[in-house]
């Protein structure tokens, strides 16, 4: 296990691989637009190209078929260090590695294989659309189903935001099985260009995570019977779904609180050159920054480690591995919030103002993204309901 993961160490301390590889990127390419790509609201580019060339979009695709071969942990790693720099950058990776992990985990049929492939070969991105207008985020139902038609199949989807979907190789989309099935009853299709089209309906003009590019789309696509999963979409999310997107989103909420706490960290040790011999007096405060933040690397660490750990084992789908991870993000996104407010109140108005070395307001915008990307409050109602059935915490 590297140093990054063993929740004690900093990014740029990182003795892992893919972390290293993602800490450069960050450092090199994708830190020095960032504060471009929030203020124009765009893709982070630069990064992405970046992190294709570096083969992180197949790092999990297995070696036979082309990939890295990497664990969920090893990505987690990389995805905190990039959110280190550009938490918009680590979330594009985050977002397409939890579909990569899903269609290593589920994607057993010849035409998926051959796509794992195919990303490896060409570092193809996929995007997410399982959001739908009119179900509230509950992503567990779907309005939108796959229609039979006399060239196949289609599906038409009125999508509540597609992160960034126009720059996406593929989109990734739940579904009805069929016109008369159950609204739970879903099937999950990769719907590929040049069979895809995007229709933009809303605009991503938000107050954080801008570089996300998030807008509301009408997907309309061809279906592919080879591009549907071949397990129901419960399955999929239960086994791993759920599990690899709370790790990898969590993994960008701890590096953007490491961002915001190495700015106070290197603000107070600046104050502490200028008096030799003196403890400057927000170092107490730092010192209390620095408990919130360990607490947040050992969530992460522990259950990234536990995803390895369970890969194929039966405990993947516990009530209660599924109640920890939930947990985990709700507690590393509330942390980011505190932290990076916190993180503010040491370094006074040089943080609150931009352009200084110290200036805050990108990664305290960004941290309160986290706690409504995936609601919070969605998290621990379905843990309530979990506790309810259970003997014991």
């Amino acid at each position: 296990m590297s140093e990054l993961l063993s929740g004690l160490t900093g990014p740029a301390e990182s003795t892992g691989p893919l972390e290293s590889v993602a800490w450069k990127i960050g450092v090199d390419v994708a830190g020095p637009v960032a504060d471009e790509v929030d203020r124009e609201s765009r893709f982070p580019r630069e990064a992405v190209e970046e992190l294709k060339r570096a083969g992180l979009l197949s790092a999990l695709i297995p070696e036979q078929l082309g990939g890295g071969g990497a664990t969920l942990a090893e990505v987690a790693g990389a995805v905190r260090a990039l959110a280190s720099h550009c938490t918009a950058s680590a979330l594009v990776l985050a977002m397409h590695s939890i579909e990569v992990s899903n269609l290593v985990r589920h994607g057993t049929s010849k035409p998926l294989q051959e796509l794992q492939a195919e990303i490896a070969s060409k570092q193809l991105l996929i995007a997410n659309a399982n959001s739908e207008v009119g179900i509230g985020g509950d992503v567990g139902r779907s309005i939108c189903a796959v229609e039979p038609t006399d060239g196949g199949m289609t599906l038409e989807k009125q999508c509540l935001a597609i992160s960034y979907g126009e720059h996406a190789d593929a989109v990734v989309a739940t579904a009805r099985r069929a016109p008369d099935s159950e609204q739970t009853d879903q099937v999950q299709v990769i719907c590929r260009r040049p069979d895809l089209t995007l229709e933009q309906t809303s605009d991503w003009d938000a107050l954080g995570l801008r570089g996300t590019c998030s807008n509301g789309f009408r997907l309309v696509a061809k279906v592919d019977a080879g591009m549907i999963y071949p397990v129901p979409f419960a399955t999929i999310a239960s086994n791993g779904g759920i599990q690899a997107s709370t790790i990898l989103l969590s993994s960008a909420w701890v590096g953007l609180s490491e961002a915001a706490a190495a700015k106070a960290h290197e603000y107070v040790r600046a104050a502490a050159r200028r008096s030799i011999g003196t403890v400057p007096p927000a170092a107490g405060h730092l010192a209390v920054l620095a408990t919130e933040l360990q607490q947040s690397r050992g969530l992460l660490a522990t259950a990234a480690n536990a995803f390895t750990a369970f890969e194929a084992s039966p405990e993947m789908e516990s009530p209660g591995f599924l109640a920890s991870v939930r947990n985990v993000k709700v507690s590393t996104s509330e942390l980011a919030v505190r932290i990076t407010t916190g993180a503010l109140s040491i370094c006074g108005i040089a943080g609150f103002k931009r352009g200084t070395p110290f200036t805050l307001d990108r990664q305290i915008r960004d941290a309160h993204g986290s706690v409504v990307m995936v609601s919070n409050e969605r998290y621990l109602r379905a843990n309530a309901e979990m506790l309810l059935a259970r003997k014991h915490l």
